[in-house]
């Protein structure tokens, strides 16, 4: 109702104030709306922003003249349709025409008469009016046309859609059938549907494809009958079980091993869903098998790393321990046999001890070899020396029914190649226990050889990793029962293995071969049944060879220097007092860090040297490096452990050690880190 109400608003456009003034006073008695605009630029801007009801405009203006102020607003969207009323005291034809070409809708002559404003504002302000509501007839009419145009249509449609319903019905019902169908084949699960009782009604691609089977052989048949588990009566009768719990409205789920067509093994995560209706009737049952093959690999290697870093730290641990144990005999000895050099029996008898002693060292060394699984820079290697190590550690860990045949020239013992030694072992050992496994019940010979080979195009041919130069040829069989064909193909195969649960993963050999061929070798098996196994392993030759070795740099010289030897072991810390007496050093001795911490703060330029043992309880040999390196920056200190974890080259330089020992050690080499570390080198 306020909007009926309202007043129309007249905008006057005229740069004489004289003019709107008069124009002004006459709308006001009609109690219209009035707004002004002196020139056109302003004019325009006002009439878009205010929309008024109809526009009075000059004829001559400044800048831009009535004309052309009246073209630009019948230009714009917003002022097109307000009337334009040209007020003007030019009475010629032409200027008129001019006006009514450019939009507007009637002129008012100057000087202005009160009768003839009122009249024709009112009479174009009617025309308004009625051409607004003429418009808003037409447009209802228009509405009124178009719904029930709409309505038309809209029966029109729902009579289409009545006739079309059932083509839409079956059209969808195809297209469902076919995307099911789709996603049925092509997931990467098996899946199937059965009935209740257990009778195979679909079969998706890849239950089909992995079995090598059609939808013939399987559809309308039992479940438990078809060719994903015949192989294995236990586990025929496992699924016919699940198929009743299923059918009773259980949820069953299990793993299982399944051998498709190419003989190959994976493993199945197996479910048997019921699908219920609203009434709670089983109406069919739904099969799923899912490849879980990786997982349980990558399970198995967790589970093998963690063993084997497991096994690292123990052996860690017991080489500390007997490697302090190792250098109080060997010490201990080598003090007797300078001792008892006159006694020709007692000598020998020490001999005898220190050969022990080494070989135990060495076997320790090994064994932390074996289980560190750190992978090390590849460096020269004499081949020879690892293959004697490695037949060390089997002679004592498989049955002494099998005899150790070892068959290397001594001209092959300076072999060198590029390899890491730890990887190395891991190789040997492997074959190695692999050859001791096939001899365990009657025994055998396990024999390892090397020999010089240059790979050719006729090798090549039968090796195609390999490439043309020399090579060492790494040879190692056993008298066992062999392989049949199918298994020697198979032998290199991840997790392929022909032994019982527990006594070995399958995954030895492949790593066997992974590493082989990191190493730029090749790697070959001959076998036959009750005939025995040779593995000949390939690998690339360096031209250097080892130095001959200087028994002269074994001798000690010894000093005079002021030594303080600490470690919290006694006999070790005795031991250290005698070794350092013998080599003429003035030797202050203690089993404790903090007592030596002491002695060196009493005193701190009486002592030229600190030897000091790694693993102490209390202040640890790094940790009284340090202090004593606070009080006397320039001290020189050696450090000593049993386990080589615990201290590196590198690790010594980043703390500032002049040098570190490894323990076992002997006179000798003790004697020979204390001159190179005094001499500064």
């Amino acid at each position: 109702m306020r909007a009926e109400m309202k007043q129309p608003t007249i905008l006057i456009i005229d740069d004489d104030p004289n003019n709107m003034a008069v124009v002004t006073n006459f709308l006001a008695e009609c109690d219209y709306t009035v707004l002004v605009a002196e020139d056109g630029e302003s004019g325009i801007s006002r009439a878009e922003y205010a929309r008024p009801d109809l526009i009075l405009l000059d004829v001559m203006m400044p800048w831009i003249d009535g004309y052309e102020t009246c073209r630009r607003l019948k230009a714009l969207d917003n002022t097109r349709d307000i009337p334009v009323i040209f007020m003007t005291a030019l009475s010629d034809t032409d200027y008129k025409v001019k006006g009514f070409d450019v939009g507007a809708v009637d002129y008012i002559t100057k000087p202005f008469q009160r009768e003839e404003v009122l009249a024709r504002v009112g009479v174009h302000l009617r025309i308004r009016e009625l051409t607004s509501s003429l418009q808003e007839a037409k447009g209802s009419l228009e509405r009124r046309v178009e719904q029930r145009t709409r309505e038309l249509a809209i029966a029109n449609r729902e009579l289409e859609e009545k006739i079309d319903e059932l083509k839409r019905t079956q059209d969808a019902l195809q297209q469902s059938e076919k995307k099911f169908r789709a996603i049925f084949d092509q997931t990467f699960q098996m899946m199937g549907v059965l009935s209740p009782d257990g009778i195979l009604l679909e079969a998706n691609q890849t239950a089909l494809d992995i079995s090598g089977v059609t939808e013939s052989d399987v559809i309308g048949k039992p479940f438990w009958d078809s060719p994903w588990w015949t192989y294995s009566a236990e586990l025929r009768e496992k699924v016919h079980g699940a198929v009743a719990k299923a059918a009773a409205g259980e949820l069953v789920r299990f793993e299982a091993n399944y051998l498709d067509r190419g003989g190959n093994l994976y493993n199945i995560d197996f479910s048997l869903k019921p699908v219920i209706n609203d009434q709670g009737e089983v109406i069919l049952l739904i099969p799923e098998g899912r490849d879980i093959t990786d997982i349980k690999k990558l399970e198995r290697e967790l589970r093998q790393s963690q063993k084997m870093e497991a096994i690292g730290t123990l052996a860690g641990g017991i080489a500390h321990d007997f490697n302090n144990i190792l250098t109080a005999i060997i010490g201990y000895t080598d003090l007797a046999q300078r001792k008892l050099q006159n006694n020709g029996a007692a000598a020998r008898d020490l001999e005898r001890a220190q050969e022990a002693s080494a070989r135990a060292k060495d076997l320790v060394s090994r064994i932390l070899t074996f289980s560190r699984q750190s992978e090390q820079e590849p460096e020269p290697v004499p081949v020879a020396s690892i293959v004697e190590e490695v037949l060390m550690l089997l002679r004592s860990s498989i049955p002494s029914t099998i005899e150790i045949q070892q068959q290397i020239a001594a001209s092959l013992k300076r072999d060198l190649i590029l390899a890491d030694p730890t990887q190395l072992h891991q190789v040997l050992m492997n074959l190695g226990t692999n050859a001791a496994h096939a001899m365990r019940e009657r025994g055998g010979i396990l024999t390892v050889s090397l020999s010089d080979v240059e790979v050719d195009a006729s090798l090549i041919a039968l090796y195609p990793d390999l490439t043309p130069g020399s090579f060492v040829r790494l040879t190692v069989s056993d008298t066992g029962h062999g392989m049949e064909g199918h298994v020697r193909e198979r032998i290199f195969d991840p997790y392929f293995t022909t032994k019982k649960v527990g006594e070995g993963s399958g995954i030895g050999l492949a790593v066997v071969q992974g590493i082989v061929k990191n190493h730029g070798g090749a790697i070959s098996v001959d076998s036959e049944p009750g005939q025995g196994t040779t593995f000949h392993i390939f690998l690339p030759k360096l031209v250097a060879e080892i130095a001959p070795r200087d028994p002269a740099g074994d001798e000690s010289s010894g000093g005079t220097e002021r030594i303080l030897f600490v470690d919290d072991e006694a006999m070790l810390a005795e031991l250290g007092q005698e070794l350092l007496g013998s080599l003429g050093y003035s030797a202050t001795v203690t089993a404790s860090s903090s007592e030596a911490l002491q002695l060196f703060r009493s005193n701190p330029q009486g002592f030229d040297l600190v030897i000091t043992d790694m693993t102490m309880p209390g202040l640890t040999g790094k940790e009284l490096a340090c202090e004593l390196m606070t009080i006397r920056p320039d001290i020189p200190i050696v450090l000593c452990t049993g386990y080589s974890e615990d201290l590196n080259e590198t690790q010594a330089k980043e703390a500032e050690i002049a040098g570190y020992v490894m323990k076992p050690y002997t006179k000798n080499s003790l004697d020979k880190t204390i001159r190179k570390v005094l001499a500064g080198d």
